[in-house]
């Protein structure tokens, strides 16, 4: 049997498609297919099925030398009465995502949306994350490209909606309409973060799944959410997340950024280690010292 996949089939799109179509599809069955939504024991084949097809097909030389092999693979099978190879992730096709299909037991962080945009130099680049879109120019979109991170403060949407990053909350806010940045709200009304329109973007450079992190702060009490009262004091924030893996495709060395941050807190960990290492040598030799000193007058 011939072993050739063909990604075009795999994705579900006509061998013309245009890179808009070809993204849209793989977004979709991404969705669809990630390990912790679909709990067959081929998810991690599938994942890697289609993410190998849509890099190909969404890189214009990859996806020309693609098209000429597939093209050769086509004669061929038709002289030899073989058809292409369907892989398993081909045979289905992806429904409307709703609330049911997200596992019960899936972490926070898998649940999140995720988008896949090219970044393109020199160019404007939307990032769709369903509940918001975030417009990155293009020193900002090369940022997160390259480091995997990308920290901001979020403008109100098209329709002059405020969007909290902290919990999701829409609101209108009848005497800030049209208010310049100045005049925009102190906190968010439903969870009171005052620091409801910063944004924090990562990005994978393995499978290219841009999302937001909802914790933003390197440590824990920076911030408090809520107005707080006797009987019940205000929240703190809690501390950025670290992803030692991808929480999309669970690849580690995933960030830039987050590799040069975990490194910095593993280095102030090992410090704090020698430190403590160092006190403790310390007070054993003052101790043998002093215990010395208490025999030496004892024998005299």
């Amino acid at each position: 049997m011939n072993d050739f996949s063909d990604y075009y089939t795999l994705l579900g799109v006509a061998a013309d498609a245009p890179p808009g179509a070809i993204k849209a599809a793989f977004k979709k069955l991404a969705l669809q297919y990630h390990p912790d939504v679909y709990k067959g024991s081929d998810a991690h084949e599938r994942m890697r099925l289609l993410l190998r097809a849509y890099q190909t097909l969404n890189d214009p030389a990859a996806r020309r030398q693609y098209d000429a092999s597939r093209s050769e693979q086509s004669t061929a099978s038709s002289r030899s009465g073989d058809a292409y190879y369907t892989p398993p992730a081909s045979r289905y096709r992806a429904g409307k995502r709703g609330q049911a299909d997200v596992s019960p037991g899936a972490r926070r962080d898998r649940q999140r949306h995720y988008d896949f945009p090219d970044f393109l130099p020199g160019q404007l680049v939307i990032v769709d994350l369903i509940n918001i879109d975030y417009k990155l120019a293009p020193d900002e979109a090369q940022t997160l490209a390259k480091q995997g991170l990308l920290r901001g403060i979020a403008p109100e949407t098209d329709a002059h909606m405020y969007y909290c990053h902290r919990c999701h909350h829409r609101w209108q806010p009848a005497a800030t309409r049209g208010a310049t940045r100045s005049q925009m709200p102190r906190s968010c009304p439903n969870c009171h973060a005052t620091d409801w329109p910063e944004y924090l973007l990562l990005r994978c450079i393995h499978c290219t799944a841009v999302f937001e992190s909802e914790q933003i702060r390197y440590e824990v009490g920076s911030y408090a959410y809520g107005k707080g009262s006797p009987t019940e004091p205000a929240r703190l924030c809690p501390p950025y997340e670290l992803f030692p893996l991808c929480p999309y495709c669970n690849t580690a060395h995933w960030s830039p950024a987050e590799e040069t941050r975990v490194g910095e807190l593993r280095q102030r960990a090992q410090q704090r280690s020698m430190v403590l290492r160092f006190a403790w040598i310390t007070v054993a030799m003052l101790a043998i010292v002093l215990l010395g000193m208490v025999v030496v007058n004892f024998l005299h």
